[in-house]
Order: structure tokens, then C-alpha cells, then sequence
């Protein structure tokens, strides 16, 4: 009988536990595998298991949400707490990553996009697509979604932690198999199941909301795919600066969709539905068990009425740097009622850990303010302005000249927010608007850490803690495998680790 993978609920031992095989040969007869199962699925089934991946990616609240934005401390837009004792971020603000400190920060994600990964596999190789036409379409527009998802988990994986292993099937996962070249990922995973996606998913989503991808979607991926891989590691340069241009020109011409009028209105409870411009993100519930971790972990230590756990703050340079326009009014703020006395209003300079502190998720609590530890509303994934932004960059960086439509792009980011507008042809004056604008338009989105990479740009933004980083001292931007991944499998774990 052959081998099933047997999926556990803490992934304790990662991919060793995430895709174990077990010999069942003295399985009762009345059993079926997995496999088994999933081929006699009809489809409601089919709709229902591929929607279970992405509450794999959130993975009880200690996931993608949780996680990135915790690996986002390495960048210049968020920081710490810098008075809470033994606070494990702390390694991350001095970009000085520790495996003993922060193992959980290396092995959730790792497990998580693998767990994801393993459950997209066994629909992608095991659903059977009905014979009729019009079925079929019906059927593959719900699978795209297990490639997207297939993609998306390995592309964070390798922008995270580099060399990781190839499994595209259960049979695959073996307890020493080598860990596969970067651009071996992307070359046989990442970009053809990115391709199947753009084939088979609906120009709308299954969802109607940004809960689920559509075509357009994964085309924005990858554009981001393509992107990342002009840059550091690979450098494959204008070819694919190229590449992604056209991905997203494809976007802004055919998917009828814009920015919303509003930057306000994209994080408010009311409108997590609205798809004018979330494309894809996870939608969180805290009444409903899926909840965000935006609750407590975004308020001020000192907080009145509520204390909140002050995992985040807002760097202050960058708060500085930010222009005064919408989006830093609605993403910072910088004065609030602190505990004892009076309560009186202060500004985050007199405050416990001076530092501004981020409401750009304030909307999204379900009670008081700073009550919840969980919240409600989107952790965005990707944006129309994602769209966008990548194009004026891309398009410039492939030709050197700014195009009519660049500057377009540039000018409605920055007309929505009510912010400076760039008008410079100047290819490297504009690329660097554009490099601020994505800091600006996607603060605490969980995206600057993987723009200060790829663009080899740490060391200038993070200049005052370069000198001392584990990043300078081994040359490489990788975070560390978890322990328990490198005792089971042998491996050698990244430079500095």
C-alpha cells in the first residue's frame, strides 16, 4: 500500500513531522489513504479543502501573520519595544538574528509554508478533474488556487531562508533529502505553478473578495517573483526587471482593477470585503477563532484604558522621513491617553518607550481599544498599488527611462495619499521616489525587510546598525534554519548560524 503523509497539528519536527511517511500495510481494508479520499471529493469537497489552505498559512494565529511581521523588525520601518526585559525582538532590531532566542520565529514559517505546501501537492496531484468541458473549467478554476498557494509558500521560503527542499509530491519527502538551489525553486516550482494559476483561475475570485486569488492575483505575483529575482540573490538584472513589467502591465490594462479613493478606507472593519483594490491577504475573525494578531501587540505599553503588549512601534527615523500626507496620519500615531494620573494625552516622546506607535490596524479591534490580544480585518498580501509600484520601478530599471505610464503610476499612488508628487524623467531619481513610495504606501505590511534585500539596500537604511550585523559579517541576508531541522537532516545551516 502506498506510504501517506500524515499532517500533525504543532509541526514540532517541521517536514520530518509535516510529511512523515508511515508504512500502514496492516491497515484495516475498510480504510482509505488520503489519496484516496481526496480523488472521490465532488465539488463542494474540492471548494472546502483548497479553502483550508489559507487557514494553514495562519496557522492559529502564529503564522504568516505573526511571523512576518516579527521577521519585519530587521527593516527601518518598525522597531521594538526597548523596554521590556528579555524582549526576543530585540535580536531582530540589532540584525543580530539568534536561533536560541528566537527559534520559533524561523521554525513556525517553516513549518507552516510546508504544511501549506504538503496539502497542495496532495490536491494538485490527486483531484480528478472531471471529463466535461465546462466542469473541468469549474474544477481547475478552484485548483489554481492550490498552485497559487504551492507558489506563494515556496516563494516566501526562499526569500527567507534560501536553499530549501523540492517536494513536489508526498514520496518525495525523504528524512535526508538535500535542500535544492534557489533558483531551482523558482525555476520548477514557483513560476510553472504560477503559470498554471494564471490559466486556470477566474478573472473574479471564487470568493468574490480578496479571501481567495484570482488570475490577476497570481500575475501580480509574479511580477513579484520576477522582480525578486532581478535582484539580490540571483541578479538576474534587466531581463527580469523585463519580465515583471510586463506581468503588470498586463494587470493595470485588463483587470478593471483601481485604488481605492480612500487609503483610510482599506483598513476599516466595514470594508474588508470591498475588492476595489485587496487582491489577496487572509481574513481574520477573531470572534470566529482566525483573528489577527493586531489586537494588543500594536498598543503602547502605557496605553489607557488598556495596556497593550507594545510588541511594535513605529521607527522613529522613519516616522520622521515620512511625508505628511494621509497615510501617515492614519498609519502613526504619536500622542495617546497613558496610564496613571490624569490620563492625560501625551506625545510618544514623554511616553514609556517613546517611540510613535502604528494604528494602521486600530479599525480592526472588535472591543476596546487594546482589549484584544486577536482582531479582526485583512493582513494583506497583495494590492492594486503593489501593482502599480512595481511597475514604475520594473519598467525603469529594464529601459532606464521613466515611461508615461510610470510616472502614472507613481503620481495616483501619491495623489491618493495626498502626498508630493514626482515628476523628475531622471531614471535614477525616480527609481528612488519610487523605493520611498513603497516604504511609505506599505508601512508594517510586512513587505520592506524583502525590499531593503533584494535591493541590497540594509546597510544604507539600517547604516547605524550595519557595522554590527550578522547580514555584514557572513555577506548573505538569509535567516537561520530552526535546530531541529538541521539535527534531523544533517544539514549545514545558513552563513553566521
Amino acid at each position: 500500500m502506498k506510504n501517506i503523509i500524515i499532517l500533525t497539528a504543532s509541526f514540532a519536527s517541521v517536514i520530518l513531522i509535516a510529511s512523515s511517511c508511515v508504512n500502514l500495510t496492516q491497515e484495516p481494508k475498510s480504510f482509505i489513504t488520503e489519496e484516496q479520499y481526496i480523488a472521490s471529493i465532488d465539488y463542494d469537497g474540492l471548494q472546502k479543502a483548497t479553502t483550508a489552505l489559507y487557514k494553514k498559512l495562519w496557522q492559529n494565529g502564529y503564522g504568516f501573520n505573526c511571523r512576518m511581521q516579527r521577521i519585519n523588525v530587521l527593516a527601518d520601518d518598525i522597531t521594538c519595544s526597548k523596554t521590556k526585559a528579555g524582549n526576543a525582538l530585540d535580536y531582530f532590531d540589532a540584525l543580530t538574528p539568534n536561533l536560541t532566542i528566537n527559534d520559533a520565529d524561523f521554525s513556525t514559517p517553516w513549518a507552516g509554508f510546508y504544511g501549506v505546501i504538503n496539502d497542495a501537492n496532495t490536491l494538485i496531484n490527486n483531484v480528478i478533474i472531471p471529463d466535461d468541458e465546462a466542469t473541468a473549467k469549474k474544477w481547475e478554476g478552484v485548483l489554481g488556487e492550490a498552485y497559487f498557494m504551492r507558489a506563494l509558500s515556496y516563494f516566501y521560503l526562499v526569500r527567507i531562508f534560501g536553499d530549501v527542499p523540492l517536494i513536489l509530491s508526498s514520496d518525495e519527502a525523504l528524512p535526508r533529502m538535500p535542500r535544492t538551489a534557489v533558483t531551482d525553486i523558482y525555476d520548477k516550482v514557483i513560476i510553472p505553478s504560477l503559470d498554471t494559476a494564471i490559466a486556470w483561475l477566474p478573472s473574479v475570485s471564487r470568493s468574490g473578495s480578496s479571501s481567495t486569488p484570482s488570475k490577476w492575483v497570481a500575475e501580480t505575483c509574479l511580477a513579484d517573483v520576477y522582480m525578486t529575482m532581478a535582484g539580490w540573490p540571483l541578479k538576474k538584472g534587466k531581463e527580469y526587471y523585463s519580465k515583471a513589467a510586463a506581468e503588470a502591465k498586463d494587470v493595470i490594462n485588463n483587470s478593471g482593477l483601481s485604488l481605492m479613493t480612500n487609503y483610510s478606507d482599506l483598513w476599516k472593519k466595514a470594508l474588508v470585503d470591498d475588492a476595489t483594490e485587496h487582491m489577496f491577504g487572509l481574513h481574520h475573525s477573531a470572534l470566529d477563532g482566525v483573528g489577527a494578531n493586531y489586537g494588543k501587540s500594536y498598543y503602547p505599553i502605557d496605553f489607557y484604558p488598556n495596556k497593550g503588549w507594545a510588541d511594535y512601534y513605529c521607527d522613529e527615523q522613519f516616522y520622521l522621513n515620512y511625508p505628511d500626507d494621509d497615510r501617515k496620519a492614519w498609519n502613526i500615531m504619536t500622542e495617546w491617553p497613558v496610564q496613571g494620573g490624569t490620563h492625560e494625552v501625551t506625545n510618544y516622546k514623554e511616553t514609556t518607550d517613546g517611540s510613535p506607535a502604528i494604528s494602521k490596524y486600530y479599525d480592526y479591534d472588535y472591543g476596546a481599544p487594546g482589549k484584544n490580544p486577536m482582531a479582526d480585518g485583512i493582513t494583506c498580501i497583495y494590492r492594486y498599488a503593489d501593482v502599480l509600484l512595481m511597475y514604475a520601478e520594473c519598467s525603469t530599471r529594464a529601459t532606464g527611462t521613466v515611461d508615461a505610464l510610470a510616472l502614472k503610476s507613481l503620481n495616483d499612488v501619491q495623489n491618493r495619499a495626498h502626498s508630493s508628487i514626482t515628476t523628475t524623467t531622471n531614471a535614477t531619481e525616480f527609481e528612488n521616489a519610487v523605493f520611498n513610495e513603497r516604504g511609505w504606501e506599505f508601512f508594517a505590511e510586512m513587505k520592506r525587510w524583502f525590499d531593503l534585500v533584494r535591493l541590497e539596500k540594509v546597510a544604507e537604511a539600517e547604516s547605524d546598525k550595519w557595522a554590527g550585523s550578522t547580514f555584514k559579517e557572513y555577506d548573505s541576508y538569509y535567516l537561520p534554519i530552526s535546530n531541529t531541522q538541521i539535527e534531523l537532516t544533517g544539514w549545514t545551516n545558513n552563513p553566521g548560524y
